[in-house]
């Protein structure tokens, strides 16, 4: 029972603190856990760089290299949205980019789309303390 409390603890001050240890603003925080919902949802598979998502009868995800990601930060007026441009690797396909806001994305393996992007796009992240992308995919 200790064990459980403890590790209860843990995540919870975990999710509270970006990767320094430093406490997150409370808008960054639920953010964060936002986006962390939307990749577990039903059907969603999650990876970041250099992972594969798996999303059945052979249909293979491996995002590579953030090529851009100019997406509007949510605590600032922009003229332009802004994008999120990913390199990724298609297993039996190849290297392919796509675009955040492109839908989805036809192959000879399936059709998927990108539908979940973490972490969100922020200007007043602390330093040191934004988390490595991860990025959920689809069947559509």
């Amino acid at each position: 029972m200790r064990a459980i409390l403890f590790a209860a603890f843990a995540l919870a001050a975990c999710a509270s603190t970006g990767q320094t240890g430093q406490p997150l603003p409370q808008h960054i925080q639920m953010d964060l856990e936002q986006r962390a919902e939307a990749l577990r949802a039903d059907g969603v598979v999650a990876a970041g760089i250099g992972e594969t998502a798996d999303l059945g009868a052979g249909l293979r995800v491996r995002p590579i290299e953030v090529l851009e990601d100019s997406r509007c930060p949510q605590n600032a007026r922009c003229v332009w949205a802004g994008r999120l441009r990913l390199r990724v690797n298609i297993e039996g396909v190849g290297e392919r980019e796509i675009v955040d806001d492109a839908g989805a994305m036809q192959t000879a393996r399936g059709t998927f789309a990108l539908v979940a992007i973490s972490p969100g796009p922020w200007t007043d992240w602390p330093d040191g303390a934004k988390p490595p992308y991860r990025f959920g995919f689809r069947r559509a």
